[in-house]
């Protein structure tokens, strides 16, 4: 009886402690010296990688990698809550997303936005996008517990406004007073509308 000979599995299995690196340098070298001055051989030299290790993971260089990078920066703020009120997923929602925001990484970011247009349609596609989804479904649920009727389309964009405005130009605290502020006196007073009869 013939017994079919297997081959080894070829190369070794990715390091995710690489492919962290890798993103931090990313976001790091985009904050300092703007994303159209990254290349990937900066990206490998402050990764402590090589070139070849970062192109078998990203193809598409450095546009994949900051994508990449930003969507895990993202995630450290956590799962959406769901408190069982809009009030409590809100504070939940912005006190992750103060607790992780580093000022800045932000301001190094958002610099580079007006001056880099494939920067500036990276953020559009994997940051607003998906911003805007997140409050959308913190509002589908409160809408369907009865506690909001319509809501301004602009709703979502405001938070990040206000957090943006506060922490990077007037440089005053995102502290615990200021998130019941913004949450009880700015965002919720736009939801409380009176709800149709019926």
């Amino acid at each position: 009886m013939m017994v079919p000979v297997t081959s080894p599995a070829r190369g070794r299995p990715r390091d995710p402690r690489r492919r962290e690196a890798i993103l931090n340098a990313a976001i790091t070298l985009v904050a300092e010296v703007g994303y159209d001055r990254v290349t990937v051989d900066a990206l490998a030299a402050r990764a402590g990688v090589s070139k070849p290790t970062i192109y078998r993971r990203w193809p598409g260089g450095k546009a994949e990698i900051v994508v990449e990078a930003i969507r895990a920066k993202r995630a450290e703020g956590g799962e959406l809550p769901d408190t069982g009120s809009l009030r409590g997923d809100l504070l939940a929602m912005l006190g992750a997303v103060i607790e992780s925001l580093d000022a800045n990484l932000a301001g190094g970011l958002l610099s580079q936005l007006g001056s880099s247009a494939e920067l500036s349609a990276l953020f559009r596609d994997e940051v607003v996008v998906d911003e805007r989804a997140r409050y959308e479904t913190l509002l589908d649920r409160a809408r369907a517990r009865g506690e909001i009727g319509d809501v301004t389309p602009l709703f979502a964009d405001i938070p990040g406004s206000v957090i943006f405005t506060r922490s990077l130009i007037a440089g005053e605290p995102l502290d615990h007073e200021f998130l019941i502020e913004l949450v009880d006196h700015v965002l919720l007073p736009l939801c409380m509308k009176e709800l149709p009869n019926g």
